[in-house]
């Protein structure tokens, strides 16, 4: 966290040389804040480099000892839920080819990932995404989605339950 650190610093005085150190230890989490709401990796990827280019903008109002993952996450939530609110509003075309069978494709462990996350609803897939990729503290959650810590701990738990039935680690606790 202290290497992300010194390199805001550096961005904010417009050194750019260790951006890509930058993007590279931070872009896993915020991708995975982008895809869990718009549930499209292509334009989860273009979102991606938004949330980067936006970031980069308004870098002189990210405080100093701030959380940068609070505040990336933050930033690509709410271009992902303009893109996801702009598309609810267009009839898709592409609903068509969606019954068309694709051929098999090798999956990854972010294929795996995204079956998991599919099967929570938007809020619970929002609040494990932040806590257990991007490694925010319940209170950061909370205070991003603007909603009481209660009830981000109460869709923690109940996404967990969901999870745990489905990968056959049903158990009492």
């Amino acid at each position: 966290m202290e290497q992300i650190q010194a390199i805001i610093q550096e961005l904010k005085v417009r050194n750019y040389a260790h951006f890509e150190t930058f993007y590279l230890l931070t872009k896993q989490q915020v991708f995975f804040s982008i895809v869990g709401i718009i549930k499209d990796q292509t334009l989860a990827e273009d979102l991606l480099q938004d949330t980067y280019m936006r970031f980069l903008e308004k870098i002189d109002q990210f405080k100093e000892g701030g959380n940068p993952y609070a505040y990336l996450t933050a930033i690509a939530r709410n271009l992902a839920f303009d893109l996801y609110n702009e598309r609810k509003k267009v009839v898709r075309s592409e609903d068509i080819f969606e019954t068309i069978p694709s051929p098999p494709v090798e999956e990854d462990a972010s294929d795996d990932i995204m079956k998991l996350l599919d099967l929570l609803d938007l809020a619970e897939r929002e609040v494990v995404t932040m806590h257990v990729i991007n490694d925010l503290k319940f209170r950061e959650i909370a205070s991003i989605m603007k909603k009481p810590l209660g009830t981000v701990l109460w869709l923690y738990n109940k996404a967990m339950k969901k999870l745990k039935m489905e990968v056959g680690e049903n158990h009492d606790e």
